[in-house]
């Protein structure tokens, strides 16, 4: 068997632990080596008094083991996919599935647990390190990934385990048919997506919607996620709705379920202190989703940065040192009537959602729930239909979009490419304009049916601006709607505009449409009753 000073062979890349395992009792045997005290055949490695050599020794036999670099820290990664953080304790136990220690100065060798001290001293020893194979990412599903150069370049699935070209390690819990038609794949994609209430922004056909394109967008952005290298800006994914009961919730975890299940949402911190303390514990984590949902106002510098900053410096819980990371989670946003700040507006795909009338009720050809979302056929399917997009979008030449999104110029080209490519409408395109605050919504649809109610019904009234603020401040509502600006008639224009076209309820329980976009003009507004 090989000496201590001279590293053991590495395995073939073979990430399983039973391969590698395979492997280390192919070498012991080939070398005749006698059996460890326990009596199991596993390379068994002497134990040396000089720390580099044995630690040298340790990293070349496991360089082929599911254990990396990750950042700065040693992780492992299990059958499921699960980062692990390595530590002296734990591998003084989890190194045997792998080798024995041996001492090296008895007449019969016999295995041996290293103590955690020992453990530690390789651990955090360079020559241990350098032999160590990079993580930079795991994925539980298998993503497109670039191979090739120039004009050999292409897209192909991730191989399963660790991929020594991206550095990323795949594990394939949910298989997938990697052969659907793209006929089929455009069918489901619509039967899922289809029947949301996407505002209509002038578009009778779903598919030539702004809105349905900036969902397709984001969720092959999702699925894509392997094509950009870290450091990388994506936009952040806002999903908006004049009320609740729209389906903006549902919408955002169908964007993200085909590649990662159903994942852990977060309210909005209270304020920017409490938002960089989440922030900070994502980037630690290089978390690949970030999850805001029933948000209200995004108006934060600190998220800014974190949306566009393609480093993170987060600090180390209970340490006063910070670590430098390379960001790499995309953002997504929902809330009824949410408002952003002119900045974060930039940086937002937005899908709006717009239910004239009352959201209880409807009825639709396919009912997607929650639950479905986490069904590992409904994952599957879904997933071979977002890879028939993108393997029909490079059997197309890879076609990209030259329109891109300012910071966000390699994933707007690259992602853009794909959703115009299959005759869709370019996903950036401006939308038409901001909603106004939930809470100032309500008011101002109180204030409305109230003023409504008191009119005849065969004579449906013209609203002025002037007259829908003297009720809102008789109702004590001013501030609630426009706060306290100097021009209140401004403020109210634009709090009235997501309510064009919305079917309201007046005080008297009759049903009226709000200012019809084509002749509402200035500061009157027409009521039609229905």
């Amino acid at each position: 068997m090989p000496s201590p000073e001279t590293p053991s062979p590495c395995p073939g890349d073979d990430s399983g632990p039973d391969s590698i395992r395979r492997n280390f009792i192919a070498v012991a045997a080939a070398t005749d080596t006698p059996a460890p005290g326990d009596g199991s055949r596993l390379l068994a490695v002497p134990l040396s008094p000089v720390i580099s050599t044995l630690a040298r020794t340790v990293g070349s036999i496991l360089h082929a083991a599911p254990i990396f670099r990750f950042g700065e820290s040693i992780v492992t990664v299990d059958e499921l996919g699960k980062i692990e953080p390595m530590d002296s304790v734990r591998f003084t136990t989890w190194v045997e599935d792998y080798f024995l220690f041996t001492r090296p100065d008895t007449d019969s060798p016999k295995a041996q647990t290293i103590g955690k001290d020992k453990a530690a001293q390789i651990l955090r020893s360079n020559q241990f390190r350098k032999h160590l194979r990079e993580l930079k990412a795991v994925s539980k599903v298998r993503l497109p990934v670039w191979r090739g150069e120039g004009e050999a370049r292409t897209v192909e699935l991730a191989p399963e385990g660790f991929d020594p070209a991206t550095s990323r390690f795949t594990v394939n819990t949910i298989p997938f048919a990697d052969d659907m038609t793209l006929k089929d794949a455009e069918n489901h994609i619509f039967a899922c997506f289809g029947e949301f209430p996407y505002d209509p922004e002038g578009e009778e056909q779903v598919l030539k919607r702004r809105s349905f394109a900036v969902h397709l967008a984001l969720t092959l952005g999702v699925f894509c996620n392997a094509l950009f290298p870290a450091k990388t800006a994506r936009p952040v994914g806002a999903y908006l709705a004049t009320q609740p009961g729209s389906g903006k919730s549902l919408l955002t975890r169908l964007a993200l379920c085909a590649v990662h299940g159903l994942i852990g949402e977060n309210d909005m911190p209270k304020d920017d202190k409490a938002l960089q303390t989440l922030l900070e514990s994502v980037a630690l984590q290089r978390a690949p989703i970030l999850v805001l949902d029933n948000c209200y106002t995004l108006r934060s510098s600190v998220f800014d940065r974190f949306v566009t900053a393609a480093k993170h410096n987060p600090r180390l819980f209970n340490l006063q040192a910070t670590q430098e990371i390379d960001a790499c989670t995309q953002c997504f946003v929902s809330g009824n009537n949410l408002t952003l700040s002119e900045d974060l507006a930039r940086r937002t795909l937005r899908v709006d959602l717009f239910v004239p009338g009352e959201t209880k009720g409807r009825k639709f050809k396919k009912r997607l729930t929650t639950p479905m979302l986490d069904d590992p056929i409904f994952r599957g399917k879904m997933l071979s239909a977002l890879w028939a997009l993108v393997r029909s979008w490079r059997d197309n030449g890879m076609p990209m979009l030259e329109e891109v999104l300012d910071s966000f110029e390699e994933w707007s080209a690259v992602i853009g490419g794909m959703v115009i490519d299959r005759g869709l409408m370019n996903p950036f395109t401006p939308p038409p304009e901001e909603y106004g605050g939930d809470e100032a919504g309500r008011a101002l649809i109180l204030v409305l049916g109230k003023l409504v109610g008191e009119a005849a019904l065969e004579k449906p009234p013209l609203l002025e601006a002037d007259e829908i603020l003297a009720r809102a401040e008789s109702d004590g509502l001013l501030a609630t709607i426009v706060g306290f600006p100097q021009d209140a008639r401004k403020v109210l224009g634009g709090k009235l505009k997501p309510l064009r076209e919305r079917e309201i309820r007046d005080s008297q329980g009759r049903l009226f449409q709000f200012g019809s976009r084509k002749v509402s003009a200035g500061t009157r507004y027409q009521i039609r009753f229905l």
